[in-house]
């Protein structure tokens, strides 16, 4: 992706947002399922995220458990994640391209985590293979969220969770250290991959 020429070598060109949201058996349905619904798709970046970042692009992640005595957030931190050009950053379920135009998200199912119900799709002769599509693609300027679900179980204690991914990826269109920038608008281009849940 082409950097505007203008653009301060101390922000960051491309800002991401990872969510998790998580709960249990005991906050399935009802006003738990009400509460979820209306938990915000997105957060107020770290008080450091537009620090010095010698390496890497900063990516804020966050951790969020839903408990029947509310919301919990269990992780708010920045990471730092080397990114090459024209190379693809995995952030599971989803990976992120850069593009001389801008950047390309896309969902992958991962059958070895055990994300169920599975997502497949079908070549032209029939097999089944596990699916990845284009979820989002980018211009400067432009806000995406890539929003899946799914339901798994703990390979230590055999306990069923499920969890919300929200993938929020925006590309200023200028220089900018907001850290309510994901929170200042609704974005432009929204994915959906949601499945009920049992």
């Amino acid at each position: 992706m082409k950097q505007n020429g203008n653009w301060s070598k101390d922000l960051p060109s491309l800002l991401v947002q990872q969510v998790r949201l998580q709960w249990y058996k005991d906050c399935r349905g009802g006003n738990a399922a009400v509460q979820r619904n209306q938990y915000p798709r997105a957060m107020r970046l770290p008080k450091n995220f537009f620090s010095d970042y010698p390496f890497g692009l900063p990516i804020h992640f966050a951790s969020v458990v839903q408990r029947p005595d509310g919301f919990h957030i269990e992780k708010d931190c920045r990471r730092l994640i080397k990114w090459k050009a024209d190379s693809t950053m995995r952030l599971q379920p989803f990976e992120l391209t850069q593009r001389e135009s801008g950047v390309q998200v896309r969902y992958r199912y991962d059958w070895h985590i055990g994300a169920i119900p599975e997502r497949y799709t079908y070549d032209k002769t029939g097999q089944k293979l596990p699916l990845l599509e284009l979820a989002l693609d980018l211009s400067p300027g432009d806000y995406g969220r890539a929003i899946c679900n799914g339901r798994f179980r703990d390979w230590d204690t055999g306990i069923w969770y499920y969890a919300l991914d929200i993938l929020n990826v925006l590309l200023p269109a200028a220089p900018t250290n907001a850290l309510t920038s994901f929170m200042d608008r609704e974005p432009s281009k929204v994915y959906t991959q949601i499945d009920r849940l049992w």
